[in-house]
């Protein structure tokens, strides 16, 4: 009992300073509400299944993530567009990133499962999110929704974190999807002063027997969705979204904001709103 206690004072004292990943609200940490535009998160897709993560990396904030804590893959990643600096860090994917807050763990940062501090805890820390060997061999690709190449090289190397993967088949990472990831970096950012970046995913089940999943723990998406809303020089805003199979055809399609959220809505059994304010 007096350790649950310790926790939970513990975890309120660093929420409070700042400090925290897993967080009650994105509104909790400035930092983190940034990443949203006009500092405010989507609504309906949040859950009592979903955690809110501010992705911490060596004391800096650098996007956040709506978690599903059962389906083991982020609802989606938000994010402000970067120019890349460098080419892909190599890390290897045994290494990526975990979060220990999601197994009530208390360390600031992402670690890697390599970290000396993370090895007493790695069973609990598996238990509460994707790693490493849930794709090992599954025939699914790791799939960034909030990929490295939208990001200068301070920032690029946080997006290797298994709380940012979700299952891609791999003709769809390296065709279509990867296709529309260019197009934003090469032809949004160039005419944006500030772009935020929405990418989510439709999960194929809620629970394992229920959809495709990786060894009964992750859950296979049947698509992936991404929204932009890009802030012009003049000051007006522009909206667009994009809904991707993650099947053959790989066909990823142009959505309205409002359409888009309409498809979100009913898939998730809500009202979506994904850019609250003036951005469709």
């Amino acid at each position: 009992m007096m350790t649950c206690v310790w926790l939970y004072v513990f975890f309120t004292i660093l929420c409070h300073s700042g400090l925290c990943e897993v967080v009650q609200n994105f509104s909790d940490v400035p930092s983190c509400r940034r990443f949203f535009y006009q500092g405010q998160e989507p609504l309906g897709l949040s859950s009592s299944k979903t955690a809110n993560i501010c992705q911490r990396l060596q004391g800096v904030y650098y996007y956040a993530t709506l978690y599903h804590r059962v389906a083991r893959v982020p609802i989606y990643s938000a994010y402000i567009l970067e120019q890349s600096t460098t080419s892909r860090p190599d890390i290897s994917s045994s290494n990526w990133y975990l979060e220990p807050m999601l197994a009530d763990i208390a360390r600031e940062d992402m670690l890697p499962p390599s970290h000396s501090t993370m090895q007493p805890v790695l069973h609990a820390i598996t238990e509460s999110q994707a790693v490493n060997d849930d794709y090992r061999n599954s025939g699914q690709t790791r799939g960034h929704l909030n990929p490295s190449q939208h990001h200068s090289s301070e920032s690029q190397i946080s997006t290797f974190t298994y709380t940012n993967m979700a299952p891609q088949e791999s003709n769809f990472n390296s065709g279509t999807w990867n296709q529309y990831e260019s197009f934003l970096r090469d032809q949004i950012l160039p005419a944006c002063s500030q772009a935020h970046i929405l990418t989510g995913v439709i999960l194929s089940g809620s629970s394992p027997g229920e959809g495709k999943w990786l060894r009964d723990r992750v859950n296979v998406p049947t698509f992936f969705w991404s929204a932009f809303c890009c802030i012009e020089t003049s000051g007006a805003r522009r909206g667009e979204g994009r809904l991707g199979r993650n099947a053959s055809p790989y066909d990823v399609v142009t959505k309205t904001i409002p359409q888009l959220q309409d498809i979100l809505s009913q898939e998730y059994g809500g009202k979506v709103v994904l850019f609250q304010g003036s951005c469709q």
